[in-house]
């Protein structure tokens, strides 16, 4: 007879769905939760003789979110949101569909766009009366698309052609906006951002980057070479699969699960549990929110097995793991690694970014406002850089390695 008895049903609590890595939400699982050691990041110099204060945007699939800065590089203020895009589709192929229709997608932009008006709203009234705001924003490349009222349907469709590639000066809600540039169809501005926020760039070793939101983006390189790749972990990972517990705790309770006995390794739940779910605190874990991070946590272990072997390295040779976003934040990578969501060599070189997006747009912002480069278009132009972008659908070895790694183990 099966165990019908946990310690996981008396957790009680759920963590905001907007998770941007503040760190002040009251948790799922405070007994569980795991707060990795944080990366350290470039200070930031945003001193200027014409009073302009940075704005910083970054343009998720499921989640926007917005930061204002003093002129010491402090944030002010900050403004998270769902993306008001979700009505249209959990994910891009689902927009890129939906912008076919015109009416969609010009509804689509009026969304995001009011949405960032509402921001420069909010934030123009914590400025003095002769500041001024000057805005940077990083997206993937389907939202940029979307918010530039470009027609995405390359992007959907091979070999995912991006005809809008560099970076974008423009104006939005009536001031200066820069719009960080993309490296592919699938690996957008946002990670462009986050490669600056890691210093990649200026290490001679080779680090990891992985952004696990709905995109699953990855990029693996140091000043000499760079690989990158995405693949679809759907919105499993930021509250989507079992709606009430937020993905870096869902990883801690199939941990849990696992060494409970109440799931094998197959990410069956044990009777009665598989039928009705199991009740953990207030919310109900089900076998259909397991699937959905099994077959997210599949495809990004498999993404790290593949973007490694293509780099010519070794899990060994990498120096540091920088998780990306709010799963990253609260994600505790041991348990990451019991289920199988991370190589187990990688654990103690595992640190968290936060909001990696953001903050290498903040970096950008220095940079203009300090009168440097004036956008980071130079990497595509840098001959010392190679750049390779992986698309995993076209990898031999993808199917094989993605079922593999679907087992928690």
């Amino acid at each position: 007879m099966y165990n019908t008895t946990s310690s996981l049903t008396g957790k009680k609590g759920t963590r905001c769905l907007i998770c941007t890595g503040c760190g002040r939400c009251p948790g799922v699982i405070r007994e569980m939760q795991v707060v990795t050691e944080k990366l350290e990041l470039p200070p930031l110099s945003l001193q200027n003789t014409e009073g302009i204060r940075l704005m910083t945007v970054d343009i998720g699939t499921t989640t926007i979110a917005m930061q204002l800065y003093d002129a010491d590089g402090k944030i002010v203020d900050s403004c998270p949101s769902v993306n008001p895009q979700v009505s249209y589709g959990a994910d891009v192929l689902s927009r890129i569909e939906a912008a076919r229709d015109p009416g969609k997608a010009a509804d689509m932009q009026k969304k995001v766009l009011g949405l960032i008006e509402k921001g420069v709203q909010r934030f123009s009234k914590k400025i003095q009366e002769k500041e001024s705001i000057q805005m940077v924003i990083a997206a993937n490349t389907t939202m940029t698309y979307l918010l530039m009222g470009w027609d995405p349907a390359e992007l959907g469709r091979a070999p995912f052609q991006v005809s809008h590639c560099g970076a974008v000066d423009t104006q939005i809600a009536g001031i200066s906006c820069h719009i960080i540039p993309g490296l592919s169809a699938f690996v957008g501005g946002d990670i462009t951002a986050g490669i600056l926020a890691c210093q990649m760039l200026e290490q001679e070793e080779p680090m990891l980057l992985i952004d696990l939101g709905t995109n699953g983006e990855m990029a693996l390189g140091n000043r000499q070479k760079l690989y990158a790749c995405a693949t679809a972990a759907g919105p499993a990972f930021e509250g989507g699969a079992n709606r009430g517990i937020w993905g870096a705790d869902m990883v801690n309770l199939l941990q849990e699960l696992l060494e409970e006995g109440l799931m094998d390794r197959q990410g069956l739940l044990k009777e009665p549990y598989f039928t009705r779910g199991i009740r953990i605190g207030d919310v109900l874990v089900t076998k259909e929110a397991v699937r959905a991070v099994q077959l997210a946590k599949g495809a990004i272990a498999a993404g790290i097995e593949i973007l490694t072997e293509s780099y010519g390295i070794r899990l060994s040779d990498i120096s540091k793991v920088v998780l990306a976003g709010g799963f990253g934040y609260y994600l505790d990578p041991k348990a990451a690694a019991a289920i199988g969501l991370l190589p187990k060599e990688l654990t103690d070189r595992t640190v968290t970014g936060g909001n990696t997006a953001l903050s290498g747009a903040a970096l950008v912002g220095n940079r203009i406002l300090t009168g440097q480069l004036r956008s980071w278009d130079d990497l595509h132009r840098r001959q010392e850089l190679q750049i390779q972008i992986l698309n995993l659908a076209e990898q031999v070895k993808f199917t094989e390695t993605f079922l593999k790694k679907m087992d928690f183990c």
